[in-house]
């Protein structure tokens, strides 16, 4: 396996064991989600920057030597 696969795949599970804390240690209200969803209606930036960023990492890479 790839070392940035291996990256990715610790990164996704400390978030989640992270969230799962947090909710643990102090309800829903504490949750990365609510803390998202709170700073996408007062920084209607940051989902701007969130959606352009996903894209960026989900968009088609074209081969170089052409085709898919």
């Amino acid at each position: 396996m790839r070392k940035a696969a291996i990256f990715i795949i610790i990164m996704i599970v400390s978030i989640v064991v992270f969230d799962f804390y947090l909710i643990d240690q102090g309800g829903t209200g504490e949750s990365i989600s609510n803390q998202i969803i709170e700073w996408s209606y007062d920084y209607p930036a940051f989902t701007f920057l969130a959606g352009f960023t996903m894209g960026h990492l989900f968009w088609v890479i074209s081969n170089r030597k052409g085709g898919k």
